[in-house]
């Protein structure tokens, strides 16, 4: 099952599909793993040249890259992440998660939602 959805004024593709099957379209994929009150986890693999999108999250993000290179693009500049990487994106902070090199990247992204 295949969705567009869009996040201030950017286009993200959110792709709900199984282990193993391919991207022919070379969109970003998303595979959600938790959705709760608490926390967002999900596994989102980055074909090669493909990009997020500039974008800002609505809570604090954590990033595991997990296979490949993940070109981060934040206001402090540009850094390669290379598997093993961990990266903590504070809320608002506006980045890019770009694949630049020729082989697809995977990373756990981990949104921490606020508790009450």
């Amino acid at each position: 099952m295949r969705k567009i959805l869009t996040a201030g004024g950017v286009v993200l593709a959110l792709v709900l599909w199984a282990p193993g099957v391919s991207n022919p379209n070379g969109q970003v994929e998303e595979s959600l793993a938790l959705d709760n009150d608490s926390v967002r986890v999900a596994l989102i693999t980055i074909p090669a040249g493909a990009s997020s999108g500039i974008h800002l999250n609505p809570e604090p993000e954590m990033g595991i890259v997990v296979e490949g290179e993940l070109t981060l693009v934040t206001r402090r500049g540009k850094e390669v992440l290379k598997a093993g990487r961990v990266v903590f994106l504070p809320t608002g902070t506006g980045h890019d998660a770009r694949n630049e090199s020729a082989q697809p990247v995977k990373i756990w992204a981990v949104n921490l939602k606020k508790c009450e």
